[in-house]
Parts: C-alpha cells; sequence; structure tokens
C-alpha cells in the first residue's frame, strides 16, 4: 500500500449500500466529492448527508454493474453481502475504476481514519486489519495537538520571518525545529498568536 492525498473535488464517488457503514463512507467524501449512493433502503443518517441517492435492487449482474461504475473516480461495495461487493470489485477493475470494498477482499484503497484542519491532513490506517487502532492514534493525536492549524500558522510566520540568508541558530531551520518543540512556545500559543510570535522573537532576536 502506497498512502496518497488525493483531491476529490469534482470526481464522483459511487457508494454500494445504505447501511450504516454505507453511511459513514458517504460522510467520509461528502464534502468534497459528488457521491451518488445506490440502495434498496437507506439508513437514517443519510439525511444529514448531502449526497444522492438512489433507490434500487442491487444486482450482481456484470454488464449492469460496469455500466454504474464507469464514469466514477472511486466505488465503494458497501453492501451487507460479501459476493456482491466482490462482483462490484469485479466490474471496477474491468472498468479501471479504484474500488474499496467494506466486508469480503480489500480492494484497490483503503479508507484511513484521518483528522484535517484548515491547514493540515493526517492520516492513520491499519491496511483495513484492526480500523480501531487507527481511531485510537486519531484520537490521541487529537488531544496532543488540538492547536495544530495554529501550529502550523506560527510554522509560516517562522518560515517568512527568519527565511534567508541567516545561517546558525537564528536560520529558518534551526528557529522552527526549536520552537515549535519548545513547551513554553506551546503556553503561550494557548495564550494566542500575538504572544507565540512575540516569544519566539524575544527568544530567537530578529
Amino acid at each position: 500500500m502506497i498512502p496518497l492525498m488525493v483531491d476529490f473535488t469534482g470526481k464522483k464517488v459511487i457508494i454500494f449500500g445504505g447501511v450504516v457503514v454505507g453511511a459513514r463512507k458517504a460522510r467520509y467524501f461528502a464534502n468534497e466529492a459528488e457521491v451518488v449512493v445506490y440502495s434498496r433502503s437507506f439508513h437514517p443518517e443519510f439525511r444529514e448527508i448531502p449526497v444522492r441517492m438512489e433507490t434500487c435492487n442491487l444486482t450482481g449482474d456484470e454488464d449492469i454493474l460496469r455500466t454504474m461504475v464507469s464514469d466514477a473516480s472511486l466505488a465503494i461495495a458497501a453492501t451487507s453481502d460479501p459476493r456482491l461487493n466482490e462482483q462490484i470489485k469485479s466490474a471496477c477493475t474491468l472498468e479501471h475504476v479504484w474500488c474499496n470494498v467494506a466486508a469480503g477482499k480489500k480492494g484497490d484503497v483503503v479508507l484511513p481514519a484521518k483528522i484535517s484542519g484548515t491547514r493540515y491532513v493526517i492520516a492513520v490506517s491499519t491496511t483495513g486489519s484492526v480500523p480501531a487502532v487507527s481511531r485510537l492514534i486519531r484520537e490521541e493525536l487529537e488531544d496532543s495537538f488540538p492547536d495544530l492549524d495554529d501550529l502550523v500558522l506560527l510554522g509560516e510566520w517562522i518560515r517568512d520571518t527568519y527565511r534567508g540568508e541567516r545561517t546558525g541558530p537564528d536560520s529558518y531551520e534551526k528557529v522552527l525545529y526549536t520552537a515549535l518543540r519548545d513547551p513554553d512556545m506551546r503556553k503561550a500559543l494557548a495564550s494566542g498568536m500575538k504572544d507565540a510570535r512575540e516569544y519566539i522573537q524575544r527568544k530567537f532576536a530578529i
């Protein structure tokens, strides 16, 4: 498995299955991609997710499945029937469409647990074997770095302020490395970006 960050803006994601697993997968993509969900019925969670729901009886007919996935960038087999999921995956392979399989043999794509903010995305995966471990790591990261957006913003300010011809202890790389690991700086940042910048300017005199 090779981890990638993929921009799904303007791309279509098709989900087969309207149970709670399908809802979770739909929520994963709903704010970026065009998401279409095919199912005989839909879990109540779908009412809160901005996706297109198409009511139909899902079939294992290869030609029908190939037509359904042909214009998708990603298909997700999230039905409760592992055999049908495998048939969906097979249709995706024939159409050269990436496929994630919720129940059954793994597809081409594994969806990691992720946390994201305005300036960052962090993804963690056990390649689908124990998602609970990925979730645990995600929760630990959220607890350890509640200020991560501000840390990235502060790092951008350090870059713009200190990058240049400086070398030695006040070079951009040195200031950035030291400041981000400084517990006193993190305390200052908790009081606001202004306090954090002033702390860094005092410690690394410009």
